[in-house]
């Protein structure tokens, strides 16, 4: 017999609601997070992953960590350096080292399905410079056709040729950061992109034929207020992107230094961020967006709109992806690869990631070993929750986690449902402002000690 707990969930998450849950909590990229990695992984244990072959393609990730300048608000691994093709020429070579030695351990050429450059600032690279990274990777692995290829760029040093020259290459979609439009709210955060600038580089993108383009936002910068933000949501509506990807700031000045150059009194207050939330939730559904995972909109006909849709969505360190579950290969430094029971993560320094490499050794700093059958189970727990927001478990072997959801489906976050031993949880609309806090119900080791960027 099937007994469900009905919520009043508000058609909207109220914004004492929000408070309440404003917690640190990971945005779950990955189970176990990044957090957990230590240094018992190294290079030998992602080799020996990799001698182990298979049929199925990967996906890559290549980090490119230069920037011209630091955006005050970024927590990336990037060198900031006008030194251009100073650096990038040896960084190409240090690439290919890479790629030579994670080739060695592969049994046969692996194709990919998927490709992602991400940054710092990938366009950083000049065109030539681009073309020869394209060149390396295609060396050593076996492009599939059609292959999911993005590029993050920075839509201030971006032109018309190199846009066209990045789609001939064989980039399919294409990402670049808006954050905001208002001019005093860029000045604040040092990254000052004209509106005239961000329109000529969509018309660009568009006019090249690309088949997906991303903006990036963020919520919560300093000197940001509501009618500001909705001024940003509104450009953003005009410019009309495939996909959108909504971020609240995290100000961790403490952990990046960087950011201790904005000032806190400058920042809005928690309640002027949900507000601009809802704004902006409720401007992108009017204009027809579909809401996608817990920051992210896409236009219906968008392969991750139609993904949510067939229950086929998926997460990784990349954030939102469509199609198959693949094996992730990171390259360069900080870069994360992320296989079934293994994660390992690059050497986040470039002189110890050149050194491992000129050593003869893969440049693995740390990672994770996962092989408990619960930690894999509680994993797929956290995945379903994060992508399609509703999960079937056992609630007696998770009586505890029944406890908390019976405690967020008095507040309306979710349904629950009972079928003798299994158990249901769904995330109503408000709930859903909220999936990384009904997520965490499943990881211990919050239960322990919360840790994460806060809701709000």
């Amino acid at each position: 017999m099937i007994t469900r707990t009905r919520s009043s969930a508000p058609a909207s998450a109220p914004i004492d609601l929000l408070l309440k849950y404003d917690r640190p909590v990971p945005r779950y990229t990955s189970y176990p997070t990044a957090a957990a990695f230590g240094p018992e992984v190294d290079g030998g244990d992602l080799a020996a992953q990799l001698e182990r072959g298979g049929d199925a393609p990967l996906s890559l990730y290549v980090h490119v960590p230069f920037c011209r300048h630091a955006c005050w608000y970024c927590g990336c691994n990037r060198i900031t350096t006008q030194l251009g093709s100073k650096v990038v020429e040896p960084y190409l070579v240090s690439l290919s080292r890479e790629l030579d030695l994670l080739r060695r351990h592969m049994p046969e050429r692996r194709r990919l399905a998927q490709l992602h450059w991400g940054g710092g600032t990938p366009n950083y690279l000049n065109p030539e410079e681009q073309r020869q990274l394209w060149q390396l990777i295609g060396d050593h692995f076996e492009l599939e056709e059609g292959i999911d290829a993005a590029i993050e760029v920075n839509p201030e040093f971006l032109s018309r040729q190199e846009v066209f020259g990045l789609r001939e290459l064989g980039f399919s979609r294409i990402s670049f950061g808006i954050q905001d439009a208002d001019p005093d709210v860029q000045a604040a955060v040092n990254r000052v992109v004209p509106t005239d600038q961000l329109r000529r580089v969509m018309g660009w993108i568009r006019e090249a034929g690309f088949q997906s383009v991303n903006v990036d936002l963020i919520c919560g910068l300093p000197r940001q207020t509501p009618d500001r933000f909705a001024a940003t949501i509104a450009l953003v509506n005009d410019l009309r992107p495939d996909r959108i990807s909504l971020f609240s700031f995290a100000y961790l000045p403490r952990m990046l230094p960087m950011q201790r150059k904005i000032a806190a009194d400058d920042l809005p207050s928690a309640r002027e961020r949900i507000v601009m939330l809802d704004i902006a939730h409720s401007q992108l559904l009017r204009r027809g967006y579909a809401a996608i995972g817990m920051d992210h909109y896409a236009l219906p006909e968008d392969p991750l709109a139609i993904a949510a849709s067939r229950n086929e969505l998926h997460r990784n360190f990349q954030g939102y992806t469509t199609g198959r579950e693949l094996d992730l290969l990171g390259i360069g430094p900080t870069a994360i690869s992320m296989f079934p029971t293994l994660f390992s993560q690059n050497q986040r320094q470039l002189k110890a990631y050149n050194a491992s490499l000129e050593a003869g050794h893969l440049p693995v700093e740390r990672g994770l070993r996962v092989t408990d059958p619960e930690v894999l189970e509680r994993r797929g727990l956290i995945s379903e929750l994060m992508c399609h927001f509703a999960v079937s478990f056992d609630r007696q072997r998770y009586a505890a986690e029944w406890q908390d959801l019976e405690a967020m489906a008095a507040d309306g976050l979710v349904l629950l449902q009972r079928d003798g031993r299994q158990g249901r949880a769904e995330a109503t609309e408000a709930g859903r402002w909220l999936i990384r806090s009904i997520a965490a119900v499943f990881d211990p080791s919050q239960r322990a000690r919360p840790s994460g960027a806060r809701l709000v």
